[in-house]
């Protein structure tokens, strides 16, 4: 008879279970046994399961517990519960679910179970409760991991819709934010061309005031020398004499500066 790697065997003869094991490797036995494999490799099992917070609102929990069999009790198992697998159903499934029901007791509300504080405790309960009482059963408890927590329907959609309600206060902000600078800009571009009109009104001043500087000057100089007018009418003739109708005289301009 061989036992394989990571195994033992249990021998039962007319149905009474034998008090030793047979471990790996090759074993000359008696032909009338009947032998049941016990695999000693690590395992894991999954468990699903609620657990009703003060609230009294279930929270769904993914649990993994990293178990392997207790191969000198094999013989024990298999005379009390049977099979690893039977073992599983029968013990640790139930102590499982006990024991997060209970844990679930101290938790105030449900959204409590995603903190990490409240898991770390709740896996460490998990994992010394378990292994106090699978052991003496004839499983050895590894280790004991929360794997994912579901909330309650009413929670996740008053999460969702507080979640929905602050995105939309954030696209608000934004929205007032983008129009404020918009504004903003606005108000530099007017006060940009407030500035430009004032400077070119400044300048249409300026022009304006030399004009009349000169027309002034002009005039100043007019009324010191009265000979300027003949001077721009003299300037502005033609050349051209004035045509009289009848008689041979031909009139006469005096052109003498008038004193």
């Amino acid at each position: 008879m061989t036992v394989p790697a990571g195994h033992v065997k249990v021998a039962t003869l007319f149905g009474k279970v034998q008090d030793s094991t047979y471990l790996e490797g090759l074993h000359i036995v008696n032909p009338l046994l009947d032998f049941t494999e016990f695999d000693l490799r690590q395992k894991t099992h999954m468990e699903t399961a609620g657990i009703p917070a003060e609230d009294k609102l279930i929270t769904t929990m993914d649990v993994s517990v990293q178990y392997r069999t207790i191969g000198s009790m094999a013989p024990e198992i298999l005379r009390n519960t049977g099979t690893t697998d039977a073992l599983i159903q029968v013990h640790m499934i139930p102590k499982l679910r006990s024991i997060l029901r209970e844990q679930g007791k101290g938790v105030a509300i449900s959204q409590d179970f995603f903190k990490e504080t409240v898991q770390q405790q709740l896996q460490e309960t998990l994992q010394e409760g378990l292994v106090s009482f699978l052991a003496p059963k004839g499983i050895e408890i590894d280790s004991v991991l929360i794997r994912e927590v579901t909330l309650p329907l009413v929670i996740r959609t008053a999460i969702e819709e507080t979640k929905k309600r602050e995105q939309d206060v954030l696209k608000q902000q934004a929205e007032l934010e983008r129009f404020a600078k918009e504004q903003e800009q606005k108000v530099a571009q007017a006060q940009a061309e407030y500035e430009a009109a004032k400077l070119e009104a400044q300048k249409i001043r300026a022009l304006a005031d030399a004009e009349a500087y000169k027309i002034d000057k002009i005039n100043q100089t007019l009324a010191k020398s009265p000979n300027y007018i003949e001077l721009r009418k003299v300037e502005q003739w033609n050349g051209v004499l004035p045509v009289y109708a009848g008689g041979d005289s031909i009139p006469m301009i005096d052109l003498r500066p008038k004193k």
